[in-house]
């Protein structure tokens, strides 16, 4: 016996699949909305103007401290930094992540590039590269610095050139030129001809808090003609302080000073010890270190 309403049920179903197998080969599939992100909170804004600090622990590095200050919220962080100046060449863009909170200032470390001298004219500036703590959406602000500190270190720098130029001093870079005699090191430091023709005399070389150094008798003053290339002075290096802790907390560990005449000026620069040179700087120190501890006197 048929049951009612079967026949017509086939019949729906015979029709829908019809359907389906119909027109241009498949039916129309109604898209998934597409999902967008709600846009993150915007950058905090940034005070036009900020200053420039000389932090001694940042000289060895030939950095200085750039401090700009946020004047809304949310909190933000500085992505990147860099800085133009009529002081010194750029040094490109600084990758950064350092916390802007309103009203705070932030600190922002950036490396100087090469003293422009004379100095130009112009602001300094900075472009700081800035987004939201929780965002991504980065906000690009050009802050005018105070450079007085900038002024500053051009004028050294400058003056520090006109020596080197005639008159670079460098520790030797060959081992040869290296020998340990019990707790010091002999060896020479070298003055190489740079750019500039000036007779430049050196007049005086000297260590650090790590290292004492010490010319030989009557070695100094010593001066490079123009038509020289270079000219060497005998030294002796011992290691005046050798607790870790010095050593850690030394800023200058491998750089001396000398002082170099060029045109009746005198003028201070630096030079760092490098390669072979710092390796046996090194070895000496850890010598001494040794040293006091098997005598039970510990560090200086």
């Amino acid at each position: 016996m048929r049951r009612p309403g079967v026949g017509w049920g086939v019949s729906v179903l015979a029709l829908t699949l019809l359907a389906a197998c119909s027109g241009d080969g498949g039916t129309a599939v109604t898209p998934t909305p597409t999902q967008t992100a709600a846009p993150g909170p915007e950058a905090p804004t940034i005070a036009p103007t900020g200053t420039i600090v000389r932090q001694r622990t940042l000289e060895a590095d030939r950095k200085v401290e750039v401090r700009v200050t946020a004047t809304s919220e949310p909190r933000g962080i500085v992505a990147s930094v860099s800085m133009t100046s009529p002081y010194f060449t750029s040094s490109g863009t600084v990758p950064t992540n350092v916390l802007l909170i309103n009203g705070d200032e932030a600190r922002l470390r950036v490396p100087l590039g090469e003293p422009v001298c004379p100095a130009g004219d112009g602001d300094t500036i900075a472009t700081v590269d800035v987004r939201a703590k929780d965002g991504t959406a980065l906000t690009a602000t050009e802050v005018v610095l105070e450079d007085a500190a900038l002024a500053e270190i051009n004028a050294e720098e400058c003056a520090m050139k006109v020596a080197t130029d005639a008159a670079q001093p460098g520790f030797a870079t060959s081992p040869d030129l290296w020998t340990l005699d019990g707790n010091s090191l002999h060896t020479v430091v070298t003055l190489t001809r740079g750019s500039s023709d000036a007779a430049a005399t050196l007049t005086v070389l000297r260590g650090n808090v790590i290292f004492s150094l010490e010319p030989a008798q009557d070695a100094l003053p010593v001066t490079l003609e123009p038509a020289q290339a270079s000219a060497t002075v005998p030294v002796t290096i011992r290691a005046s302080r050798c607790d870790a802790h010095a050593f850690a907390e030394s800023k200058k560990t491998y750089v001396c000073p000398a002082w170099i005449e060029v045109d009746g000026e005198e003028i201070a620069v630096e030079y760092r010890a490098e390669g072979t040179a710092q390796e046996q700087l090194h070895a000496l120190f850890a010598a001494c270190g040794e040293a006091n501890d098997s005598t039970g006197i510990g560090g200086q």
